[in-house]
């Protein structure tokens, strides 16, 4: 299941949990074109739970989304909240990230904001409350 809301005029909420149906890919590439129309930016919390496998063609279209917008990316969004709750690699096992690998991924590095990792909505929305991050 994808979900996308806006639980507050400067936080937009991506939700994948479980596997990824087709409408849930275009459900999710609109969101992202949505959130290229912002007029100010938001914080983007992503939460993710379960076995949420997208299909081939929904990361290729994701993957060109983000190339195409990787400079103006700083003008809609002013940081990445990345939430996982029991997200399941593939492997059969359910675990969380460890933040580390999270905040200093690849895809980390190339966004031009910041992006943290915590394992709670709860905690997603106190630290979108007291956004920017402290450093480190």
């Amino acid at each position: 299941m994808f979900r996308s809301s806006q639980p507050a005029a400067d936080i937009v909420l991506f939700e994948m949990v479980d596997r990824q149906s087709d409408a849930d890919g275009q459900s999710y590439l609109a969101a992202l074109h949505d959130l290229a129309r912002r007029q100010d930016p938001a914080i983007l919390i992503l939460r993710v739970a379960g076995m949420t496998e997208q299909d081939h063609e929904t990361r290729k279209q994701a993957a060109a989304w983000f190339k195409e917008h990787r400079d103006r990316l700083g003008m809609f969004a002013k940081g990445l909240i990345r939430v996982d709750e029991g997200h399941d690699h593939g492997d059969g096992h359910l675990h969380v990230d460890d933040a580390h690998d999270v905040e200093n991924s690849n895809f980390a590095r190339m966004l031009p904001f910041p992006v943290k990792h915590v394992t709670s909505l709860d905690q997603a929305f106190a630290l979108a409350q007291n956004w920017p991050p402290e450093p480190g």
